[in-house]
């Protein structure tokens, strides 16, 4: 008896072991992202479709189908900035061409030809300083010089390529990563494409529907379908993780001392988070890490048949 009241905590101990364990295993799998803002302006798109399998009335059946693609891009288009300033716009301009001059002249030996770049003139500005006069307790505005704002916009086909011309932009003074776009240069084909793969789970859906409910169908079936596609740029999420003490204000014997809080740097970290695959009849590429544009296409076909007497 003893034995077996022994075994019995022992099978009772292992198992309570066993749901902690569990629990703690799919605690840590929702990773540091739990910190993120969900309040934040800048939210995931959902894309949500609707997920009927089909509608039917007794005259009538609507089948639809939702299809979600990720697609790597096949084109890149990064804009860099870079400004100068001299005591001249000729000046200034001089210094800002001679810079890209050189930018460019490294960049064709990144295989990068000189069509696939583009120079945008963005603006020639004043810029004011001041001149203060001890004597006279006066301080006066004057223009200090001239600014000139360029960019730099270049296209590649090879995402190896980016880092690599970030890497050598620093070496002309040239920080400002404006943007990256990402392109497809096939869409209307993706789309037929995407539509193909509708009709194909919209004719399973039927002949499902059909193989149940003996139905004449009759006359043209009626399609409706909606192409949308979301880009990278719009699909990154933020948070900051970290865990704070609390604290007391200290006032001074005379309430007049007070004192400079300063705060350590918490880090921020950015990560990409796509559209949800929830309520999609089929997601395609879903196995590639590899960030691209997602395509979502809703198809919708709607039949008559013959009422049953």
């Amino acid at each position: 008896m003893k034995n077996h009241l022994n075994l019995s905590k022992a099978s009772v101990l292992a198992l309570l072991s066993l749901l902690i364990f569990s629990i703690s295993v799919k605690a840590q799998m929702s990773g540091n992202q739990v910190y993120r803002d969900v309040n934040s302006y800048n939210k995931t798109s959902t894309f949500y479709p609707e997920s009927k399998h089909f509608y039917a009335t007794d005259s009538t059946l609507t089948v639809t189908a939702s299809i979600l693609l990720n697609q790597k891009a096949d084109q890149f288009k990064i804009a860099l900035g870079l400004n100068e300033e001299a005591e001249s716009p000729k000046k200034a301009l001089e210094n800002i061409n001679l810079r890209i001059a050189n930018f460019l002249k490294r960049l064709s030996s990144l295989g990068i030809k000189k069509e696939e770049v583009y120079l945008d003139f963005i603006s020639q500005t004043k810029v004011y300083d001041f001149d203060i006069e001890p004597n006279q307790k006066l301080v006066s505005q004057k223009i200090k010089g001239f600014e000139i704002k360029k960019n730099i916009i270049i296209n590649t086909n090879d995402h190896s390529k980016i880092e690599k011309i970030i890497y050598e932009a620093s070496d002309f003074q040239i920080y400002d990563i404006i943007k990256i776009d990402y392109i497809n240069t096939n869409i209307e084909q993706i789309h037929q494409n995407l539509l193909k793969e509708a009709y194909a789970i919209i004719n399973r859906k039927k002949d499902d529907y059909l193989g149940k409910f003996k139905h004449e169908l009759i006359g043209n079936p009626i399609a409706n379908s909606n192409f949308s596609y979301v880009f990278p740029e719009t699909q990154y999420q933020q948070y900051t993780a970290y865990e704070s003490s609390d604290f007391d204000v200290v006032r001074g014997n005379y309430n007049n001392d007070y004192y400079i809080k300063k705060l350590e740097r918490k880090g921020k970290t950015f990560y990409y988070e796509g559209v949800k695959y929830s309520g999609y009849d089929k997601v395609i590429n879903n196995e590639n890490p590899e960030i691209g544009i997602q395509y979502m296409v809703n198809l919708s076909v709607k039949y008559d048949f013959k009422k049953n007497r």
